[in-house]
């Protein structure tokens, strides 16, 4: 154990030496969250506030314009009105962005108001304009309840009297166990991508890098069991990728603290899930996980001749532990006895659960069960590699 603890002390002071390993294992996860929300907030709120102040362009087309109509349209905030009459080519103007709406007005719109009918008025406009159908729909809705007014005065008519039916909505869900439904698997999905590249660095330092140092075969020939050796290294891997998980859980409560244009309350219910228990739990089940990691990521790094070797052999594998990952973002997939056996899938619909408060503990420990199970097979296997010379030195 002694000989264990002196290679792990070396080998992470080595790690923490390398800029790539520090950044992909203290910086980017430590700032991604702040830096994602800062600017995504930024971007929102000024977009959303330049969408809802410019001016909109919008042709009024028909040949009679109700007068009460043109006074609704004429009060709303920086609307130009474009009469066109009959002229029918305001279609071609609002695809190519000449103008950004048209409403159109039939000709016996007012009649069928006027005899109690239901009037009918066309709005055409492009959705991917932000805020041109949100700005027009509130305007021609205070028309609608305008006219519903005048009509129910007209009849002597209290709106209570036409509504026989009201049905209030009682949710029984929480909002602790709707973001976890719906946004609960994006928490492990980032903990999971940032645990395999915080291992991946150093795997393919303390292995390729020993070869193209040339200090591989220096250390084979110390008096320490190659066993010891290899527990030393791997120590270190499993360590960076849990310590990446970690700032990138830090960076995530920062940055929710920290952005500003994000509800209150979705900040409150998200920071009483990020409590130590929850913490814990997640960790319980992502060393497991990152020993699985390691122990794939070792062999490969062993196999490897070169450090760009490694890259291009372990970069195509991002794929395999982004895939499982994005199935707890998928509505409908749900925590069974099946999926809890798949690693990555199982702790991201785990922890999903989790964060709702619905978890089945049975499932839990299969989850469990799973992980250990799939972590102690990656390590066997790198012991056998790694106990082979040929593989070591593989020139």
């Amino acid at each position: 154990m002694k000989e264990v603890l002196h290679i792990a002390r070396k080998e992470f002071k080595d790690t923490v030496r390398d800029k790539r390993t520090l950044m992909a294992m203290i910086v980017v996860p430590l700032l991604l969250f702040p830096v994602i929300f800062t600017v995504v907030s930024g971007l929102q709120s000024e977009s959303m506030e330049k969408a809802m102040s410019r001016e909109l362009k919008v042709a009024v087309a028909g040949s009679q314009v109700p007068s009460g109509l043109q006074a609704q349209l004429e009060s709303g905030r920086n609307l130009r009105l474009i009469s066109f009459g009959q002229d029918t080519s305001y279609r071609r103007y609002v695809r190519s962005d000449s103008l950004d709406a048209a409403i159109t007005v039939p000709p016996d719109f007012q009649s069928r108001v006027d005899n109690m009918q239901t009037g009918r008025l066309q709005l055409y406009y492009q959705s991917t304009e932000e805020g041109v159908e949100q700005r027009l729909t509130a305007l021609l809705d205070q028309y609608k309840a305008k006219l519903r007014r005048e009509r129910l005065a007209m009849l002597d008519i209290s709106e209570e009297a036409i509504q026989p039916l009201q049905v209030d909505k009682m949710d029984m869900a929480t909002m602790q166990e709707k973001i976890g439904k719906y946004v609960g698997g994006f928490i492990p999905y980032i903990f999971i991508i940032f645990c395999f590249i915080g291992a991946m660095y150093p795997a393919i330092d303390l292995f390729t890098g020993e070869k193209e140092r040339g200090t591989i075969e220096t250390i084979l020939t110390t008096p320490v069991k190659r066993i010891h050796i290899l527990t030393g290294k791997m120590s270190v891997v499993v360590a960076t990728g849990i310590i990446s998980a970690l700032l990138a859980i830090v960076g995530l409560f920062a940055g929710l603290n920290f952005a500003g244009t994000l509800p209150a309350q979705i900040t409150e219910v998200t920071g009483d899930i990020l409590q130590p228990q929850f913490i814990l739990l997640l960790l319980s089940m992502l060393i497991p996980l990152t020993i699985f990691f390691a122990g794939i990521l070792i062999p490969i790094s062993i196999y490897a001749k070169s450090f760009k070797e490694a890259q291009s052999i372990i970069t195509p594998i991002n794929i395999l532990v982004i895939l499982p990952g994005i199935v707890g973002l998928l509505p409908g997939v749900e925590l069974t006895l099946q999926t809890a056996l798949i690693p990555v899938v199982n702790i991201a619909l785990a922890t999903k659960d989790i964060v709702a408060g619905t978890i089945d503990y049975g499932l839990l420990a299969a989850v469990y069960g799973s992980l250990i199970l799939f972590a102690a097979l990656s390590v066997a296997f790198s012991v056998r590699y790694f106990g082979r010379e040929t593989n070591i030195l593989r020139a």
